[in-house]
């Protein structure tokens, strides 16, 4: 048992009941010794003054005795910072019934299992998992979550819609900046710059046109940095094309002036998608989605075709059926075959089979044979392979 403070003023108040009586004892004796010898109450006084004193010590002593150190364990929780035992105000017992319930606490407890349901059951047979914990059945509910997705409910790919052209400028001012902003006409970058300045104010077509020119052609980053700027504050499905294609731009500063400027951009970007694959200009679409592939916005746009927001995934889709139509689908497939996320090869599977591109059956029929995919992902790619080839057929 652990001794406390209070332990130590009993034995304390033991000591005192011992010596205060002796300590009477003798003074009563030598109070009469004195008055035998007629000593008188001077010795008296002396022999009170020195019980007193010896009466004080004893006490002193009592109160300065070291405590015992607690046992090795619970007690270990007061020893205080100067080096000590603090043990005032603590109760034994209670102490010790703590400690009791803290042991028992630390003892690991047995993981209890739930049993699987039925359903769950047949669905560890068919998928060949014997084991139904947890992770099988949250894997089993993300799978089930995906045929509530939007991106089940693109089934076509839609025409984009018309939208207002800007206005064409004959402004004498206006024309003069574009004919200085050509290098071939000026070679002075400062002329140039001013030339941007001006083209800045005047929000119609040619002046877009101009300021796409120098966004991806002029040879000096910081005049491309700043056309494309200029052309992200004129916010209009017109300058979408330039300021993509500037993602892929060789300069970090351009490629990042062109980013934040496609993030800016409030008009619908899936229906920017659609016109570029509408002109049906193979090397136009190609050089559109190369600059998308290499700038990682199509790679992360896969990601996005499993997201809740209808906008956001209608975006991606749009996006992906463009690269499938520009003939770009090395990175489609790539992500169909390793992807962590098995909702996101079914929505490019979905994507592949909406846009109906016959192109892509060669591909198709050589992954379905491959072993390292699920057997529930190789179905789909079946399935998409074998609708795909009865449009080839028609």
């Amino acid at each position: 048992m652990k001794i406390t403070f209070s332990h130590i003023k009993t034995a304390a108040a033991a000591k005192a009941l011992i010596v205060l009586p002796a300590l009477g004892a003798l003074a009563q004796t030598n109070r009469a010794a004195a008055e035998s010898s007629g000593m008188g109450l001077p010795i008296l006084a002396i022999v009170i003054v020195a019980i007193i004193g010896i009466g004080f010590f004893v006490w002193r002593r009592s109160q300065s005795a070291p405590a015992t150190q607690p046992e090795k364990g619970h007690g270990d929780d007061y020893y205080n910072h100067t080096g000590s035992y603090d043990f005032e105000g603590v109760d034994v017992d209670k102490e010790l019934e703590w400690f009791r319930k803290a042991k028992k606490s630390k003892t690991s407890k047995p993981v209890r299992k739930v049993a699987a349901s039925p359903e769950l059951r047949a669905y560890g047979r068919a998928t060949g998992i014997v084991d139904i914990d947890t992770r099988a059945f949250q894997e089993k509910m993300r799978k089930a979550q995906y045929s509530q997705l939007p991106i089940n409910s693109f089934l076509t790919v839609r025409s984009a819609r018309v939208f207002e052209e800007l206005p064409y400028s004959d402004d004498p001012s206006l024309l003069s900046a574009i004919e200085q902003a050509g290098e071939e006409y000026e070679e002075d970058e400062a002329v140039r710059e001013l030339s941007v300045k001006i083209l800045a104010a005047f929000r119609t077509k040619n002046s877009v046109e101009s300021l796409s020119q120098i966004a991806l052609y002029d040879l000096s980053s910081n005049l491309r940095s700043k056309a494309v700027t200029t052309l992200t504050d004129f916010d209009h499905p017109s300058v979408f094309e330039s300021i993509l294609l500037a993602c892929a731009d060789p300069t970090r500063e351009v490629r990042a002036a062109a980013a934040r400027g496609l993030f800016k951009l409030s008009f619908d970007r899936a229906d920017a998608w659609k016109r570029i694959a509408e002109t049906h200009d193979e090397y136009r679409m190609r050089h559109a989605a190369r600059a998308a592939i290499e700038s990682g916005i199509a790679v992360k746009s896969f990601e996005r075709l499993v997201h809740e927001d209808m906008k956001i995934a209608q975006e991606a889709f749009a996006l992906v059926a463009f690269m499938i139509a520009a003939d770009e689908t090395t990175e489609i497939f790539e992500a169909i075959l390793s992807h962590k996320d098995e909702r996101v090869r079914f929505a490019l599977l979905h994507v592949l089979k909406v846009q109906k591109d016959e192109r892509v059956c060669p591909r198709l029929d050589k992954i379905s044979r491959d072993s390292s995919l699920s057997t529930e992902v190789a179905e789909r790619v079946r399935e998409t392979y074998a609708s795909l080839s009865a449009v080839s057929v028609r």
